[in-house]
Parts: C-alpha cells; sequence; structure tokens
C-alpha cells in the first residue's frame, strides 16, 4: 500500500491563505474577486493552468486592454511573482498544518505505511510550506511536483510516476485529495481517492460534495477520520 496526500489544502492550510492574497492583488488591478471565488476557480491546479486562468481574467481589464500578447505575458507574469512573494509572506506569518494530520502521517509510520506527496505546486514552495509547519521531515525524499512530469492533475502523470518511483503499483495506491482535479487523476491512475471535504470557511458544505458524490468518491470532513478509510 501506498498512500500519496496533496500539499496546499490537504497537509498544509495553505488554501485560503492563497485565496485571501490572490483575491487582495485582483482588487488592487481593479478585478472584484472574493477569496471564495478564486478557491472555487483555482484549487487544485497547476502554476501554468492558474497563470493562464490569471491573464484572461487580467486582460478584460480597462488598464489591460490594448496590451499585446508579449506585453500581457511579461505584466502576468510581473503580477504573478508578486502575488507568489505575498503569499509566502503569509505562509511565513500563518501558516499551519492541517489539525490532524501530523496524527495520521505518524501513525502510517508506525504501521509501516509508506506515504507520499503528489502536488500541482512547485517543489520550491512545497519545501517552504512543509518545513514551516514542520511536516518536511515526514515526507522527505517523497515529494513530487507537476514539473517532474509531462502533464499535472487531473493527468494521472504525476500519480504513476510517484507511485513508479517507490515501488507500488497503481491498484495498491489511495490518494488523499481535496479538489476535483486531483480525484480526477487519481481515477484516471486507476487508484483509490478519498476526498477531504471540510466545511467552507463560511461553515456552508464543501463545494466539492455534489461532485464527489456524483463520482461514487468516498469522502471526510476531519482528519481523524481519515485512518478509519484507509484501513477499511
Amino acid at each position: 500500500m501506498l498512500v500519496i496526500f496533496d500539499c496546499d489544502g490537504v497537509l498544509v492550510d495553505s488554501e485560503v491563505l492563497s485565496a485571501q492574497v490572490l483575491s487582495e492583488c485582483f482588487q488592487d488591478e481593479g478585478l472584484a474577486v472574493t477569496a471564495h471565488e478564486v478557491v472555487e476557480i483555482y484549487r487544485g491546479k497547476s502554476v501554468p493552468d492558474c497563470v493562464a486562468i490569471a491573464t484572461r481574467e487580467l486582460a478584460g481589464l480597462p488598464a489591460w486592454k490594448g496590451l499585446s500578447q508579449d506585453e500581457l505575458t511579461s505584466r502576468t507574469a510581473v503580477f504573478w511573482r508578486n502575488m507568489q512573494s505575498k503569499t509566502l509572506e503569509a505562509c511565513k506569518e500563518r501558516l499551519q498544518p492541517i489539525p490532524g494530520v501530523e496524527a495520521v502521517l505518524q501513525s502510517l509510520q508506525k504501521r509501516g505505511v509508506p506515504f507520499a506527496v503528489g502536488s500541482n505546486g512547485k517543489h520550491e514552495k512545497m519545501a517552504i510550506t512543509l518545513d514551516i509547519t514542520g511536516l518536511l521531515p515526514y515526507v522527505k525524499g517523497r515529494i513530487f511536483s507537476y514539473e517532474d512530469v509531462a502533464r499535472g492533475k487531473p493527468a494521472p502523470d504525476l500519480f504513476l510516476y510517484a507511485a513508479k518511483t517507490l515501488g507500488v503499483d497503481p491498484s495498491e495506491t489511495l490518494v488523499v485529495e481535496d479538489s476535483l482535479t486531483g480525484i480526477q487523476a487519481a481515477l484516471a491512475a486507476g487508484m483509490r481517492p478519498l476526498a477531504f471535504c471540510p466545511p467552507e470557511v463560511d461553515g456552508s458544505d464543501n463545494v466539492l460534495l455534489p461532485q464527489v458524490h456524483a463520482l461514487g468518491v468516498e469522502h471526510f470532513t476531519r482528519m481523524d477520520q481519515l485512518l478509519g478509510l484507509i484501513f477499511r
């Protein structure tokens, strides 16, 4: 058995922080997008996909109209670097591990069950966020990024690469995800997805739940429920 964890929103509580920063950066440009909307649109997507979405949104703003493609690309790159810098600062100040996830990792260690990280985030960012939260020692040497493969999630490449590297058959691999993109990647890889669907910040049901139900994927809302699903 192998358990692959997504990083943002599953191991580290960075989804809301990142969404708040991106929302603020958009608002600085004159684009009214709430943090909740950012989570819905960008959750689980790779950096290139996120940049492409942001570019389309920004291109429609009055101050951005009339730019050539090269100018648009260059200006978006500056916008994105600024946002990433602000996100890392926010993470250094406020980032925490997902409540209960460290106990899950400790339990898997004691049972001798191998686990890894498979994320659409960059290695550089994961190294920082996992270190800040104290989780890096648990997964060092077993961190996989979309940068390692030709296609990130929802393609199965990343998860298949992780399983192959660690010598585990896909059919014996579980994937813990909090996004539709990640769940689709796990299903495409022939792996068993477990959807982490905690309540939204405002206390409402997780926006992913209808899609999880439609796909017939098992889900849980608290980390203390995860081991029961893994070893059912």
